[in-house]
């Protein structure tokens, strides 16, 4: 009764403060860019237009290139026409083939902000309808893919997990500081030395705020984007289990602080730490250990797992458990802190 007593105070409290709002706030700007700005599933295809002067085979190189899905090739009857197509569509890239004295030749015209690798990629696909004309041209790519049925969560989908995890998960780290200090500042710590309630009743009521906040905010984003495509079973497990173990983390780092003004480079560092697991998320192919030992990394992947129709829920209560352990070891040593440090 005591530790529902406390809880319900908490939750009276913060929602008569701004730092709580914040969340929420947070929460409903993440809806309204991933409904209105981000599209469901963005456009991989990229346009060129292309010249191809007379007296050289122009079918059987466009009919190689085509064999690239990925590139929508325009074929114009001039390099003028090519250069005015591209001024019009600032996404396209153009090339201009043409015959010279020692062979076929190719000119790559660019729009200026391309990267080395559509560069190299531009130079392959046209690469590829050269050898075409070679008479001892034989075609020997084979594709082999590793996993027939994996499955592909939308562009919009694909990017809740991060969201959910900045917001949901890691944002009580920030905001359950901010509580502890003004508590501390209006002396509610020290007079719980005075009160039935003791420090582990005080923290755990922090933690169900947070949580309550957290799974509240979550659920709200997940419903608005996706719907119903997601287990909320598991979302709800990973949610909680991120949410315990940001919170904890915040409750141990304010420990050490007697302002929110003092603890801000420790908790804007831990935050931008965390961050980095967005890379590889992003970016399957760069995931170097020092990524993959970072708690953002797996918890991402547990968050995209939720979203998925054949969901390893091995990983995910995995996961969840591990995050829920390492929640209990912070808050555990906040609990020794708080109680060393009544004074502070």
């Amino acid at each position: 009764m005591k530790l529902l007593h406390t809880f319900l105070r908490d939750l009276k409290v913060s929602y008569r403060t701004y730092y709580i709002y914040i969340e929420f706030i947070m929460a409903l700007v993440i809806v309204a860019v991933l409904v209105f700005v981000v599209p469901e599933n963005a456009d991989p295809t990229s346009k060129l237009f292309l010249h191809v002067e007379s007296g050289i085979n122009s079918e059987m190189i466009l009919d190689s290139m085509e064999k690239d899905q990925s590139t929508e090739i325009t074929l114009l009857g001039s390099r003028e026409e090519v250069v005015l197509a591209m001024e019009k569509d600032r996404s396209a890239q153009g090339a201009v083939i043409s015959e010279t004295s020692e062979g076929m030749g190719y000119e790559i015209i660019l729009q200026g902000y391309e990267s080395e690798e559509i560069r190299n990629m531009m130079e392959s696909v046209l690469l590829a309808g050269f050898k075409t004309e070679h008479p001892e041209y034989t075609e020997t790519t084979t594709v082999k893919v590793l996993e027939e049925d994996a499955e592909r969560l939308s562009d919009r989908t694909n990017y809740m997990p991060i969201l959910l995890m900045m917001n949901s998960a890691f944002m009580g780290l920030f905001i359950v500081a901010a509580y502890v200090f003004m508590d501390k500042e209006e002396g509610t710590i020290r007079a719980l030395t005075v009160t039935p309630v003791s420090i582990r009743d005080y923290l755990l009521s922090k933690v169900g705020v947070m949580l309550f906040t957290g799974l509240l905010t979550g659920l709200i984003t997940t419903v608005l984007v996706v719907g119903m495509k997601v287990n909320y079973l598991h979302l709800i497990l990973v949610l909680a289990a991120s949410n315990f173990f940001g919170t904890a983390l915040g409750l141990f780092i304010a420990s050490f602080y007697d302002s929110i003004i003092k603890s801000m480079g420790a908790l804007y560092i831990i935050i931008m730490i965390m961050a980095f697991g967005g890379i590889s998320y992003f970016m399957p192919s760069f995931s170097p250990l020092i990524i993959r030992i970072l708690p953002s990394y797996p918890l991402l992947f547990a968050f995209r797992e939720v979203f998925l129709e054949r969901p390893d829920t091995a990983f995910i209560l995995t996961t969840s458990g591990l995050f829920i352990l390492a929640g209990a070891v912070f808050f555990m040593a906040a609990v020794l802190r708080y109680k060393k440090t009544l004074t502070v």
